[in-house]
């Protein structure tokens, strides 16, 4: 519901900026890694995927690889290359969004939140509108979402935010690798993408154009409930629930057609305080912004000890299940050292929380004569109790996982990843309860 024109044309205006930016020498190989198999969320209600890790694997596999089959068939010709680059983002973020880009990946994380309770979705995006004004997660029961809403209140908050949670996690992603792998792919287009539209998009959240825009979209779905999306604006409903976790899904009353509930919520449906609450999160995007990676910025070198160490920062704003994060991102480099930290500040509407996550990635071990990387992640943290948006007490939790990779020759690979968390909201990870879960999967080395 964001207008795409404004985008589009911001990012033009941008492109000598972008297209001219300068970015640092590859120095490996890049691999790319999709999980094959995530359990349980693909086993637990009959089969279903892609789950979060897959899907935002899959998306950074998109844009890794289409990203260098523009550079390679430019071969020097940098600057046709990031021309082309920009056009093709803007392309298919903005014009035709296509399976495995930013706008599918935004839907199927809401789908995943749906799915880990075998409640059926439809992405969209596989409709391949061209140009459309927004893109619907359909073929929701009303009856589902009255459950989920009766049972997991707080799931159903996330639901909604979920969509932009997926897409900071796949450009986060993209620039880990970016960092750590000193990849050579042109990704500053759909950083620029992702940021100036998830700002657009929260604070359209308070804008009268929304109320037209919802009257609009609940006319043209008429009677008919499989084309309605899940909740049309994403954060006005995001806000609604936050606020009144308990009020039943029916209270939302009859859809304006006479048939089915009526999903959608409106700016005029909200509080004064909430819709104040909505109006400080948009501003708060403005944080993503606080990020090197959009100049092509790959961090500061020093020597220590004799050897290279590199080091970058960022900061992300993220909604949540019970209200935001603000994290620091610090991608730290020497040698065999790849460590990444974030520090959380957690709030809801009553005080603020901390929290603590470090992965050391794919450090070098040797067992019985065969090479492996292993990828530890650590990840601590206070958050309200319940998920709620008025708790004052805070619940303690965490989170354990281990990642091993063996490469098997110089182009392929394979993994599996352990990972075991208590209760609470993890970026990436669907459930908010506690969980164990194993990914499997392969890897794909370009050199």
């Amino acid at each position: 519901m964001v207008s795409k024109l404004r985008i589009a044309l911001f990012l033009l205006a941008l492109t000598p900026t972008i297209a001219g930016a300068q970015s640092n020498p590859d120095t490996s190989s890049t691999r790319i890694d999709v999980p094959v198999l995530d359990l349980p969320y693909n086993t637990a209600n009959g089969f279903r995927a892609p789950s979060m890790q897959q899907s935002q694997a899959l998306t950074e596999t998109f844009y890794e690889l289409t990203h260098r089959a523009i550079q390679d068939a430019w071969g020097e010709h940098t600057w046709y290359a990031r021309f082309s680059i920009i056009g093709a983002d803007i392309a298919d973020s903005l014009i035709l969004p296509l399976p495995g880009s930013d706008g599918w990946v935004h839907e199927e994380f809401h789908r995943t939140i749906l799915g880990q309770r075998g409640f059926g979705s439809f992405n969209d995006v596989y409709k391949f509108k061209v140009a459309a004004d927004s893109i619907a997660v359909s073929h929701v029961e009303d009856a589902d979402l009255v459950q989920l809403k009766r049972e997991h209140p707080a799931e159903q908050v996330r639901l909604s935010a979920a969509g932009l949670e997926g897409e900071q996690q796949f450009v986060l992603g993209l620039q880990k690798r970016e960092f750590f792998d000193r990849r050579r792919s042109f990704q500053m287009p759909i950083y620029w993408i992702e940021k100036l539209g998830g700002l657009a998009y929260v604070a359209s959240g308070t804008s009268n154009d929304t109320n037209l825009e919802t009257d609009e979209m609940n006319a043209r779905d008429g009677t008919d409930v499989k084309v309605r999306d899940f909740t049309g604006h994403d954060f006005t409903a995001w806000v609604y629930d936050l606020h009144r976790p308990f009020e039943p899904y029916e209270a939302r009353g009859v859809h304006p057609s006479g048939v089915g509930l009526d999903r959608y919520i409106k700016p005029s449906d909200l509080t004064t305080g909430e819709l104040s609450y909505l109006r400080k999160q948009g501003r708060l995007q403005a944080l993503n912004f606080l990020d090197p990676f959009l100049v092509a910025y790959r961090g500061a070198t020093m020597t220590v000890h004799g050897e290279p160490l590199r080091l970058n920062a960022n900061i992300s704003h993220v909604l949540t299940s019970f209200g935001r994060t603000v994290d620091t991102n610090v991608f730290v480099a020497r040698g065999h050292l790849n460590l990444l930290t974030t520090v959380h500040s957690y709030a809801n509407g009553e005080r603020s929380f901390a929290g603590l996550d470090a992965t050391l990635i794919d450090y070098p071990i040797v067992i019985r004569g065969r090479t492996l990387t292993i990828t530890p992640r650590v990840a601590l943290w206070q958050q309200p109790e319940g998920q709620l948006f008025r708790s004052t007490n805070g619940d303690v939790g965490g989170l354990i996982a281990v990642k091993i990779q063996h490469t098997r020759g110089p182009r392929f690979g394979a993994f599996a990843e352990l990972q075991a968390k208590s209760a609470g909201w993890v970026a990436g990870v669907e459930s908010l309860e506690r969980n164990v879960s194993l990914r499997v999967g392969l890897s794909v080395i370009l050199q």
